[in-house]
């Protein structure tokens, strides 16, 4: 067995989809923070422009994979909520094509991270039974993986 496949098995065991979803957008807005960092002197370093660009694709990666799977049958999340991923997920695209160009606001896209991220934060006092969980988008960036 490789190391990433005892990885998604220890992941498929031990973590709910939306822990899992938590840490990746944690990496990922981690991510986004350097590349504000990066952005600044990226034009005259090919090693900044690189990093900014790697940490906005992937950023955008993750949300097609979010946008996707809202979009599947099993998704056992409110439509409404399918809904505003969705129209999240297209703002992301366009926000990410803009920073590319050099217009866009990568801070904006950081702040949609965190607030997701505060979403899918484990309660202190336990998940509710009854609260819908989603439906595992990760496992479609781990199997690329």
């Amino acid at each position: 067995m490789s190391g990433i496949d005892a990885y998604k098995k220890t992941i498929n065991q031990t973590a709910t989809s939306r822990d899992t979803e938590y840490r990746l957008l944690a990496q990922v807005t981690s991510e986004l923070i350097k590349a504000v960092e990066n952005q600044k002197g990226a034009k005259g370093d090919p090693k900044k422009m690189s990093q900014v660009a790697s940490a906005l694709n992937w950023n955008k990666q993750v949300w097609d994979v979010f946008v996707e799977d809202c979009g599947t049958a099993g998704n056992q999340l409110p439509r409404e909520l399918r809904a505003a991923i969705v129209s999240l997920g297209i703002w992301v695209t366009k926000e990410t094509a803009l920073a590319l160009e050099g217009d866009g606001d990568i801070d904006s896209l950081v702040a949609v991270n965190r607030d997701i991220m505060k979403g899918l934060k484990p309660d202190q006092a336990g998940p509710s039974a009854s609260a819908p969980q989603p439906s595992g988008a990760v496992g479609s960036i781990l199997d690329k993986a």
